[in-house]
């Protein structure tokens, strides 16, 4: 069966009518980390990915707990110049601010998929499809490339540090990008677990880039396939989200979203119970 009417059964899956059929068979090794991106086109892996330094976020995460929110991360956004992100996230990493630390890792992983969103763009554009506003796109894309010039494969590698310490200080997401940006074969299963718990809190907070991050979860990370579905179908159903099918159909196109086999009916009613729940506390507004 092709992947594509494979995607289409599945989404018909999602309104509750059809069973769901799962195609290819697992990867042998974790794939590259893919980065969220639940508005804008799949965007690439992330570059330049080496084993975890075990000393800057192996042995970090083994002190790990829940500790509360920090204050937002908006507050006093910096202005970029000319110097690019390179410097900032050199303070970040010598610093101990956790939201600096997160602020970083959205630059890298913005500077990872900056180019593939801008092919998306110009390739929409040149099918005719709104040229004014993708012109835009197209143009601060333009500008993301200037700032991420100073953006070196060293910073690169920075992420999976800088991820921890935001992990460590509850930022939702920081476990996505953690997960996405690490190997879980390379810690401990404790760590593994408090990184893999980390990502359900998150997913079944709502969190949108959380809830398809946490769907495509590799195996490793002990995600089992009924709580990846009910992520998966949560995300799919998400109040404000009009594209979330769409996008779902794209990831299980490529392969990104991936189940070891046919789930049994009780599997499906599990997933399906548990995404209910989910969609019930986003509408509230009440986190887990």
């Amino acid at each position: 069966m092709s992947a594509s009417r494979w995607a289409l059964i599945l989404l018909v899956a999602l309104a509750g009518v059809a069973a769901f059929l799962f195609a290819t068979q697992p990867p042998d090794t974790e794939p590259d980390a893919t980065i969220p991106e639940h508005h804008v086109a799949a965007s690439g892996p992330l570059q330049a990915r080496a084993p975890v330094d075990t000393a800057a976020t192996t042995q970090p995460l083994a002190v790990m707990a829940r500790p509360a929110l920090p204050a937002p991360l908006a507050a006093a956004a910096r202005r970029i110049g000319s110097e690019g992100y390179g410097p900032h996230i050199d303070r970040a990493q010598v610093g101990d601010d956790a939201a600096a630390a997160w602020e970083a890792v959205q630059w890298l992983r913005g500077c990872a998929s900056n180019e593939a969103r801008r092919r998306s763009a110009e390739a929409a554009r040149n099918q005719g499809v709104a040229p004014d506003m993708l012109t835009q796109l197209m143009v601060e894309a333009d500008a993301e490339a200037r700032r991420c010039q100073t953006v070196t494969a060293q910073h690169r590698l920075l992420l999976p540090e800088l991820a921890a310490r935001a992990l460590r200080a509850g930022v939702p997401d920081a476990a996505s990008a953690y997960a996405g940006a690490a190997f879980a074969g390379d810690l401990a299963p404790p760590q593994r677990q408090q990184v893999a718990d980390a990502l359900r809190r998150d997913a079944r907070d709502g969190h949108a880039p959380s809830l398809l991050a946490a769907a495509q979860a590799h195996e490793g990370w002990g995600l089992d396939d009924t709580e990846r579905l009910a992520y998966m179908t949560a995300y799919a159903e998400l109040p404000g989200e009009p594209q979330a099918r769409d996008r779902v159909r794209q990831l299980i196109e490529q392969q990104r979203i991936r189940f070891k086999s046919l789930p049994t009916p009780e599997q499906q009613a599990a997933a399906r119970l548990q995404a209910d729940q989910i969609l019930a506390r986003v509408r509230a507004g009440k986190p887990s």
